[in-house]
């Protein structure tokens, strides 16, 4: 009786820590595969698989981020 109770808190446990966490989106959801500048212009966010904003990269000093919707990329001018 000891094992079976033991081995059933360790099969609760490891389901336990198989499951994802759950992702909080910073500015909602979006495409993956696609990027945006920051809000503030001072780099880029790329979307990952889940659908959620993740930082990319900063832009160089004295530039800032502006996107071309003709070929959908962010530049640091």
């Amino acid at each position: 009786m000891q094992f079976s109770i033991t081995a059933a808190v360790a099969v609760f446990a490891a389901l336990a820590m198989a499951a994802p966490a759950p992702e909080t989106p910073s500015s909602g959801a979006c495409t993956p595969a696609t990027y945006a500048c920051l809000d503030d212009g001072a780099g880029w966010q790329v979307c990952n698989t889940g659908g959620v904003w993740v930082f990319a990269g900063d832009c160089p000093p004295k530039t800032s981020c502006h996107f071309n919707v003709q070929n959908q990329s962010p530049y640091c001018i």
